[in-house]
């Protein structure tokens, strides 16, 4: 065969000229040998005609019919030559076809795809010893085919020869790291082996929305934190629920991981202090499975409340006289009359305070829903009636 393009010689069993690079054409030589045969027997047939015309006349009585046979013999050398060159035309293109569909054949039976195409109908006939072999074979070719890699760890997965399977499903997605099969196939398998921490392990990185959508029959889903991370100036609480029903959650305030030995989840959770609190939920199903652990960090900085003023702030009293007291907005006020400082045990402020008899200290203090203390405010009151003698030791008031 010679090349369609450049017209050099192919080697034999050669499916590209060595020149050029063209892909072999199995009719160029046959039409080169078609181009010349034809060739020649137009020339013939015009050398005929023009000896016809051209030739003698009957000039001799007798001599026609010694031309003519003469002219018949050449004919029939003619003919017999075309017709040896017909049948070599013929077997040269016979032999062309045949190595046409040999080559076809050949690489038709050893593509990528045809033998791919082997390997499934073997794998789907549970002949897999066969499908192996079709997939090793196309891994020959190409050692980086996803398609053979998949169909090899399935039969592995199949056999449960589950080592193997790990090893080829994890070379897959060292490949093509979103191929779902792959990931299918390792979740079977560690489900099968119950190997739960290794099925979170591989969900682990994994932001494609479709591809996690495949653990969700394999791993117990997380518990939704209502209250999202953040500073707050007050306490407050924070609800948690369960993605599905019969989910128990277990929750913990110091950061650690939830088990069953921690709070279980019942009613809101109070954030109470001071400071950063780091509350872990997790949910646990019925056999004791537990889903990953999901976290919000708050920080608490309560505002200390505006300390009580008093009305008046204190002063010397002959006459009986009462003191007013401005409530902090969000506060209760709590005061004692002995000089000691006031708290929720004290009594508690709710209109207009009787200054009593003698030298007394008042002392107030605001207090608000959080617990929060404002700073002690201290007041002087001297109360003696007119008939009293304080004598020379009365002291003089002050206010604080």
């Amino acid at each position: 065969m010679v090349c369609s393009k450049c017209g050099a010689k192919l080697k034999e069993g050669c499916v590209y000229c060595s020149q050029c690079g063209q892909e072999a054409q199995i009719v160029s030589e046959i039409n080169i040998l078609e181009d010349d045969l034809l060739r020649e027997i137009m020339d013939d047939r015009e050398s005929q005609g023009s000896g016809h015309r051209g030739g003698p006349e009957k000039e001799e009585e007798g001599q026609p019919e010694k031309y003519d046979r003469k002219n018949e013999g050449q004919e029939g050398k003619k003919t017999r030559a075309l017709r040896r060159r017909l049948l070599i035309l013929v077997a040269v293109l016979a032999a062309a076809v045949a190595v046409a569909l040999g080559l076809f054949a050949y690489r038709q039976n050893h593509s990528q795809e045809h033998l791919l195409s082997r390997a499934q109908e073997a794998y789907g006939q549970k002949d897999y010893e066969d499908a192996l072999n079709y997939a090793d074979r196309i891994l020959a070719l190409n050692g980086e085919n996803v398609e053979a890699m998949l169909l090899k760890g399935q039969v592995w997965l199949d056999r449960k020869e589950y080592e193997d399977a790990e090893a080829q499903f994890l070379e897959v997605l060292s490949l093509d790291p979103s191929c779902a099969e792959a990931y299918r196939g390792l979740l079977v398998l560690y489900d099968a082996r119950g190997q739960k921490a290794e099925i979170r392990e591989l969900m682990d990185g994994v932001e494609d929305e479709e591809i996690l959508a495949l653990f969700e029959d394999y791993v117990v889903p997380e518990p939704e934190i209502q209250v999202e991370s953040g500073s707050f100036s007050e306490y407050f609480t924070v609800e948690i629920s369960a993605p599905e029903k019969g989910l128990e959650i277990y929750y913990t305030l110091d950061g650690t991981t939830p088990d069953e030995d921690s709070t279980l989840y019942e009613e809101p959770v109070e954030i109470s202090d001071q400071g950063t609190t780091v509350l872990t939920a997790v949910c646990r199903d019925k056999d004791g499975e537990y889903s990953e652990p999901v976290r919000a960090e708050y920080t608490v900085e309560l505002d200390v409340p505006d300390a009580p003023t008093a009305s008046p702030d204190g002063g010397q009293f002959s006459m009986p006289a009462a003191v007013t007291v401005t409530v902090p907005e969000g506060t209760t006020v709590y005061y004692t009359w002995d000089g000691s400082e006031p708290d929720r045990n004290s009594a508690r402020y709710s209109g207009a305070i009787q200054i009593p008899e003698g030298n007394n200290i008042l002392s107030l203090v605001a207090i608000d829903g959080n617990g929060m203390k404002s700073s002690v405010r201290k007041y002087n009151y001297i109360y003696y009636p007119e008939s009293t003698d304080t004598g020379s030791g009365q002291t003089d008031p002050v206010s604080g």
